[in-house]
């Protein structure tokens, strides 16, 4: 028989690495996106309507059911309507209870994603200010924000370097995107 010390230190490191796995994992699998509505905030209609349309492209082939804001905002309309409480019962009557809010960082690749995101009504208030892509810029940073129950549950940044023109950033986030998301984002 072994010493009730040695069983009770055993048990103790037993309990702790359980508990450190089960951690590890249940953060892991936190952000399970199956769906989302994803809101571009731009200051051209043509650029918003631009990312919203890419994005739903790479999380559908990603398996990920995807709709675009504009089809809920009218052209020149505020995205705030999204927060209301008909729109969110109305998406989630379509399946749909996480939106992804996506702007511009900055056009550099020193941008760090935000360690408070705002929450949603507030993430939908906040103007933007840069286009998609700006002359004589070659970097761009783009912050993504995903919500559930008005409250964010995942935020990253993703880097677009070596851009000539706006096509090149829709482009770029296209071609290296799907394995950054991957990666980054559910694994």
């Amino acid at each position: 028989l072994l010493p009730l010390k040695f069983f009770n230190l055993e048990m103790k490191h037993l309990f702790l690495a359980l508990l450190l796995i089960s951690l590890h994992f249940s953060w892991a699998q936190a952000f399970n996106l199956k769906e989302c509505v994803v809101i571009g905030q731009f200051e051209k209609p043509e650029d918003r309507y631009a990312l919203e349309v890419t994005l739903c492209e790479i999380f559908t082939a990603m398996h990920i059911k995807a709709i675009p804001a504009t089809n809920f905002v009218k052209q020149g309309g505020s995205s705030q309507v999204l927060a209301t409480d008909s729109s969110l019962f109305a998406l989630k009557e379509k399946g749909f209870s996480t939106y992804c809010l996506v702007n511009v960082k900055g056009f550099d690749n020193r941008f760090k994603k935000s360690e408070n995101p705002p929450l949603f009504s507030e993430g939908l208030d906040r103007a933007t200010i840069y286009n998609l892509y700006k002359d004589e810029i070659s970097n761009l940073t783009l912050e993504f924000i995903f919500y559930r129950n008005g409250k964010p549950v995942f935020n990253d940044v993703y880097k677009i370097s070596n851009i000539g023109d706006r096509d090149d950033v829709i482009k770029r986030l296209k071609k290296k995107g799907p394995k950054y998301f991957l990666k980054n984002w559910f694994s």
